[in-house]
């Protein structure tokens, strides 16, 4: 779906040419600071990138639409850094966030979930390469980020202690939107109501 962009010619407003349309996600961040995190978590991401300038333009709040099965931990861990850098209060919105997008729907200083949501947590997981000294390397490396995941789940308001949530994620754990809630990783169900107020604060009611 194509939007219409506005230009300036000649000192003023003036539609462009058809075949410099913007798509939806340029359109929902730039007329109303509407990010969407779609697919796999990795180093080719430009989410944080974009929330920097974003809080440069205005610290009006940003808000992110996760769709995400995860992905690597070190460009989660630096969103997470950039949400809770920046002067814009990030909002999210949680569709279906599985082990590293988890992470960043818990990140958000609002955080609700559609109420067909599915969040799922889980201990980090990679491949192990080279000789028994290089093994001890990684491994303390996977410690290291393991405990990293349960020190944040519990910065963003987790209600179980560092042991529990290890016990909890020790395989595939998944909860629906109430139980995401129960756990301390959501704040609210995505309601009609709660749309129409955050369509209303950027211009979307």
């Amino acid at each position: 779906m194509l939007y219409p962009r506005m230009g300036i010619l000649n000192d003023n407003e003036s539609l462009i040419d058809d075949n410099q349309m913007c798509g939806y996600k340029e359109h929902m961040l730039r007329e109303y600071r509407m990010l969407f995190l779609s697919g796999a978590i990795s180093g080719d991401m430009d989410l944080h990138n974009l929330l920097l300038a974003m809080d440069t333009i205005s610290h009006d709040p940003i808000r992110i639409v996760i769709t995400s099965l995860g992905g690597e931990l070190d460009p989660t861990f630096l969103c997470y850094d950039t949400i809770k850098m920046i002067q814009s209060p990030v909002e999210t919105i949680g569709r279906y966030c599985a082990s590293a997008a988890a992470i960043l729907l818990a990140a958000g200083s609002k955080r609700y979930l559609f109420p067909h949501a599915k969040v799922m947590l889980h201990l980090p997981a990679g491949q192990m390469g080279g000789d028994a000294r290089d093994w001890d390397i990684q491994h303390k490396q996977m410690e290291s980020y393991r405990n990293k995941v349960v020190d944040i789940l519990c910065e963003c308001g987790a209600k179980k202690t560092h042991d529990q949530i290890l016990s909890d994620i020790d395989r595939d754990f998944w909860m629906d939107a109430r139980e995401a809630i129960e756990y301390g990783l959501a704040d609210d169900i995505l309601s009609p109501e709660i749309w129409n107020g955050i369509g209303g604060q950027c211009g979307l009611a």
